[in-house]
C-alpha cells in the first residue's frame, strides 16, 4: 500500500507520536505547585451544591411533633379540642404505647387497627422493644404524610397511665422522650388545682393507684412535673378566664396557626377522655362540694403544700 505524505502508517510511529504529543502537553500545561503555595480544594459541582443547600434548608425547616401532657380531670381535654380546632391540626388523643390500663390477659379487648395492644395481648411474651419499634414506624409515617399534606401533627399524651396507675410511677421513658428520639418536638404542660382534679378523678372512677390516698395523689403529681420540668406549662383556671388570650399564647408556643373564632368550632371536635361537665361556653365552674370538703381536710398536708408551690397555686384557694 503506497504511503499518504506526511502520515505514517507504521503502528508503532502512530503511538511514539502520540506519546510525544502527550508528553508535550503535560510538559507545558502542568506545573507541579509550589510547595509554598497551598493546595486549591476542588468546589463541589452545582448539582451537588444545589443538594447540599435543600438538605441543610430541610434540616432547618423540619416540621415538629407536638406534644401535650396533662393529668386526667385536669382540663385537658378541653384544651386539646380547642388545640384540634386550629387550622390544618391533626390531633392525637390520649397517646402511650406502653400503657398497661386497658391490658388484660384473660379477657383481650377488640382492636383490629391497633397492631401494639394485638400484640402485648398475644399469646407469645413481646418485648418492649419490638412495641417502640411497631409505635416509632407508625408514627413516622403519619408524620411523614401530615407534612406532606401540610398538617401539625399534635400527640396528646396520656400521662395517667404512666403516673396514676398501679402501686408507683413507672420510671420508663415518657411520651415526650420517645418522640424525642426520632424527631424534632415542642410541649406542653397543662395543669389545673389539685383539689379540684382528684375530686373529680374520685368522682370518675379513675382512682387507678394504690395507695389511693390524696397524699399519693400529690406525690404522684409531683413526679410527674419533675419528668416534665422545663417544659411550657399553663393553668387551666386561665385558660378559663381567658380562653382567646391563652390560646394564642398555646398557639405561639406550640407553633401552631391561631384562629381566634376557635370557640365557634371547638365544639364539634370529640376527643376521648372527656370527663368534665359539658356546656358550649368556656368559663369557670363553681367548686363541687367534694372538693371544698378535700381543700378543709387536706389544707395542712405537706405534700399538698409543696405541690401547690410547685404548681403557683394557693393550698388555701376557695
Amino acid at each position: 500500500m503506497k504511503e499518504i505524505k506526511g502520515q505514517s502508517t507504521d503502528p508503532a510511529r502512530k503511538l511514539t507520536a502520540a506519546l510525544s504529543e502527550a508528553l508535550s502537553l503535560i510538559e507545558n500545561g502542568w506545573r507541579v505547585p509550589d510547595s509554598s503555595t497551598p493546595p486549591i480544594t476542588p468546589q463541589p459541582g452545582l448539582l451537588q451544591q444545589c443538594l447540599a443547600m435543600c438538605e441543610e434548608h430541610s434540616a432547618i425547616a423540619r416540621e415538629p411533633i407536638r406534644t401535650v401532657h396533662h393529668f386526667a380531670c385536669s382540663g385537658g381535654t378541653l384544651i386539646s379540642r380547642c388545640i384540634a380546632a386550629m387550622p390544618n391540626v391533626q390531633l392525637l388523643s390520649e397517646i402511650d404505647p406502653l400503657s398497661k390500663l386497658m391490658l388484660d390477659p384473660r379477657q383481650p379487648r377488640f382492636a383490629p387497627t391497633d397492631p401494639v395492644t394485638l400484640l402485648r395481648q398475644g399469646p407469645r411474651n413481646v418485648d418492649t422493644a419490638l412495641v417502640l419499634k411497631v409505635f416509632a414506624e407508625e408514627l413516622r409515617i403519619i408524620y411523614e404524610e401530615c407534612a406532606a399534606i401540610g398538617q401539625h401533627l399534635v400527640l396528646r399524651d396520656h400521662s395517667h397511665s404512666q403516673f396514676c396507675t398501679g402501686d408507683g410511677v413507672e420510671s420508663r421513658p415518657t411520651l415526650r422522650e420517645l418522640v424525642l428520639q426520632k424527631h424534632p418536638v415542642v410541649s406542653l404542660v397543662t395543669v389545673r388545682h389539685p383539689i379540684d382534679s382528684y375530686a373529680s378523678l374520685v368522682e370518675n372512677g379513675w382512682v387507678h393507684f394504690q395507695p389511693d390516698s390524696f397524699e399519693e395523689y400529690c406525690n404522684r403529681y409531683s413526679a410527674f412535673l419533675e419528668r416534665y420540668a422545663g417544659v411550657p406549662r399553663i393553668q387551666y383556671e386561665s385558660f378559663v378566664e381567658d380562653p382567646i388570650q391563652c390560646m394564642a399564647g398555646i398557639c405561639q408556643t406550640l407553633g401552631l396557626p391561631f384562629n381566634p373564632d376557635f370557640r365557634d368550632v371547638y365544639d364539634a371536635i370529640n376527643l376521648t377522655g372527656n370527663s368534665g361537665r359539658r356546656g358550649l361556653s368556656i368559663e369557670a365552674r363553681t367548686r363541687r362540694q367534694a372538693a371544698e370538703r378535700l381543700a378543709k381536710e387536706a389544707r395542712s398536708l405537706p405534700a399538698y403544700i409543696m405541690l401547690c408551690s410547685k404548681m403557683d397555686y394557693l393550698p388555701s384557694v376557695a
